[in-house]
């Protein structure tokens, strides 16, 4: 038994002696804030720069994701465009969940991707874009409402590329 303890107690100042040690406390990640898009970026994306609809709405609550709506100008926009993040969830997820349609995986800005569809039914045409933005995901969507014949997912893909450099580059 006392042999036992004494390596225990060896191996144990071993480990302590390799390590570096680091000062401080560490720092919870911090969710990025959709909202936080500049208007010259949401116009560059040809979307109105003073429209900003932050939240869930009244009385909703939503903790583990932020959320940001766009809208393209002109008084009728045929789609919104949402911005959501997390640090609780994961593309992983978005990838995972069977509810998730015509899932494609992609590169956005040299990060990964994975554009998918859900089902809204008829009257409005959905695309998702998940971002891997570890240690979460950031989520832009596109709800169309116009039966034009547009792609909601071409739409969304040129909103995400625009705005691709507004969201916060992976930690090193």
């Amino acid at each position: 038994m006392r042999k036992r303890v004494a390596t225990l107690v060896a191996v144990a100042t071993m480990l302590a002696g390799c390590g570096g040690g680091v000062e401080g406390s560490p720092v919870a990640a911090e969710r990025w804030d959709p909202c936080s898009i500049t208007p010259e970026a949401i116009e560059a994306a040809g979307l109105d720069p003073s429209y900003r609809n932050e939240g869930w709405g009244e009385g909703l609550s939503v903790p583990e994701w932020a959320r940001c709506e766009y809208m393209p100008p002109g008084p009728r926009p045929a789609y919104a465009l949402t911005a959501m993040s997390s640090i609780d969830h994961t593309i992983g997820e978005a990838r995972a969940k069977s509810a998730n349609r015509e899932g494609r995986d992609l590169v956005v800005g040299g990060r990964d991707a994975y554009m998918y569809k859900t089902e809204f039914g008829p009257a409005i045409r959905d695309c998702n874009i998940a971002l891997d933005v570890p240690p979460g995901v950031v989520v832009f969507t596109v709800l169309y409402q116009e039966d034009d014949g547009a792609d909601a997912c071409e739409i969304g893909l040129e909103h995400v590329h625009d705005l691709e450099s507004a969201v916060p580059a992976a930690p090193k």
